[in-house]
């Protein structure tokens, strides 16, 4: 080992460290007459390996360095007295599009998956059903999904981790709402989402009202009083119907056996990712999505056809603010040769700059 003190100077520059003026170190390791060290950068968490050759000094050189320990999400929690529900995700490579940024495909999966461990955070996991309650399970009841907002003013990178909180009230007897914020790890909302939810009877796939006993159960964690994740007017807008009934140029979807979820039908961020499919890419190339909104009107199974439609529509006055390209989008299945084909969503994308 050398005991030759010295003097170093090392700047991490992104995933690189400069060394300027350096020779040899207590510490250092001599091998082929090259000494090397490691320096941790504390602020930025690289760690950096430094080799440089035997009695050189007042060099400058560039050599790379690793991240020793990325932080990891928080544990998840309940927040606001158990009425809202809180949650971390690291952004995986798999979950980015060729930008090295997420999509709308995979912030719809989160804001699911972070709504469903919400769900498993008040009673538990449930064998029946999509993080239903074992109390609805009991009555042959689940929560369907009728509509779902999302806008995102910006889109987390590859590693980047996301915060998530969400929280739910009673919106009527059958309905309810689910608002979800989205914020980097800087803390800067940089999202959010509301959806509204009816009860169904798993046997008829028809609407239901909520037995009393369930919705005071509900009524302990349900945030009443909390904010809207998105203001009254701009939320629940009337979708246009479109105008052309010509098919644009995309080929049908085959709904697979793979997009089918634990409810037994198609899970709600695959029609989104039918509905992007509709989307010119120069358009998508050149613009990022602000804003989706998707009404779900009937449901599909697998190996039913889907066929898409869009067009370019006008954007509602309340966004004149913003400047996007919106498109109407509705995607239907046709059962029957020379039957009347049936709508399963209806939705609008606006693009920004």
């Amino acid at each position: 080992m050398a005991t030759v003190s010295s003097r170093m100077a090392c700047r991490c520059k992104g995933n690189r460290v400069e060394v300027v003026g350096h020779s040899l170190q207590r510490g250092s390791s001599r091998r082929n007459g090259m000494f090397s060290f490691y320096r941790k950068d504390r602020q930025h968490g690289y760690r950096c390996h430094v080799a440089v050759a035997e009695g050189s000094t007042g060099e400058t050189s560039r050599l790379e360095c690793y991240s020793e320990v990325w932080r990891a999400p928080k544990p998840s929690r309940m927040i606001a007295d158990g009425r809202a529900f809180e949650e971390e995700h690291r952004v995986r490579g798999y979950e980015v599009g060729p930008n090295r940024r997420t999509t709308m495909i995979t912030i719809a999966n989160l804001l699911q998956e972070v709504a469903s461990n919400h769900v498993v955070s008040m009673w538990g996991r449930s064998d029946e059903g999509f993080a239903t309650d074992p109390e609805m399970a009991k009555e042959g009841l689940i929560f369907v999904m009728t509509r779902m907002q999302i806008q995102m003013d910006s889109y987390p990178a590859w590693g980047d981790i996301v915060h998530f909180e969400t929280w739910f009230k009673e919106s009527g007897r059958m309905r309810a709402q689910r608002d979800w914020v989205v914020r980097n790890s800087d803390g800067v909302e940089i999202g959010r989402a509301t959806s509204t939810w009816v009860t169904i009877s798993m046997k008829t796939r028809r609407l239901v009202k909520l037995p009393d006993r369930i919705r005071e159960r509900f009524s302990r964690f349900q945030l009443p009083d909390g904010e809207d994740a998105l203001s009254e007017d701009r939320s629940r807008l009337k979708l246009p119907d479109l105008v052309s009934d010509e098919e644009v140029n995309v080929l049908p979807q085959i709904a697979r056996m793979s997009d089918m979820d634990m409810n037994g039908h198609i899970n709600n961020v695959t029609y989104i990712g039918w509905v992007l499919e509709t989307v010119p890419e120069e358009l998508q190339n050149e613009r990022q999505l602000y804003q989706v909104e998707i009404d779900y009107k009937n449901e599909c199974t697998s190996g039913d056809v889907v066929h898409p439609l869009a067009e370019e529509s006008d954007t509602p006055d309340v966004f004149r603010d913003v400047d996007t390209v919106t498109y109407v989008h509705s995607l239907t299945r046709q059962t029957d040769a020379g039957s009347k084909p049936t709508e399963l969503v209806r939705a609008r994308t606006m693009w920004r700059v």
